[in-house]
């Protein structure tokens, strides 16, 4: 094989592996891929705030976690707002999704809340920084409210 026709076949499979490559970052994106990843991502945040909560509550002793947990939560916030493209609601896809066509109807208002999220999960990493378990546990109880409330009252559909 001559260096020219070595040269051409390296150039046609670099080519074919970025039309590969670029194709499966689009594809990465689908609204399907976007609901499972918000799912997991709600799962995560769900699993932070129950081992706060079973420290809080002294069902475990390891107070030296809590930072971890609240730090996770914090910068999960920071990203929720994308985790919500158009098309990846209720009945959009052949993923479950118990996101409502509410959040892009009233997307302000959706925007607020996902802020409020990120606004009580940094009073949460404060707190958790003085190590005062029932000022902790009183932000807990807000972020709960403010912060996950905001979205889950009127942006998901009722869970039983």
């Amino acid at each position: 094989m001559s260096r020219q026709s070595g040269a051409w076949i390296a150039a046609a499979a670099a080519g074919l592996l970025a039309a590969t490559l670029g194709a499966g970052a689009f594809a990465a994106d689908e609204p399907a891929n976007v609901i499972k990843y918000r799912q997991a991502f709600m799962r995560a945040n769900g699993g932070h705030i129950t081992m706060i909560a079973a420290v809080v509550k002294g069902e475990v002793s390891w107070t030296d976690e809590l930072a971890g947990h609240a730090h996770a939560l914090h910068e999960q916030s920071k990203h929720l707002l994308r985790l919500f493209p158009e098309g990846s609601g209720k009945g959009d896809t052949e993923v479950e999704s118990v996101a409502l066509p509410a959040i892009w109807e009233q997307w302000s208002q959706f925007e607020e809340a996902a802020n409020a999220f990120e606004v009580e999960s940094g009073k949460l990493v404060e707190v958790v920084e003085s190590g005062d378990q029932a000022a902790i546990a009183q932000q807990l109880g807000a972020l709960g409210q403010q912060g996950c409330g905001g979205c889950h009252e009127d942006f998901r559909e009722k869970q039983n």
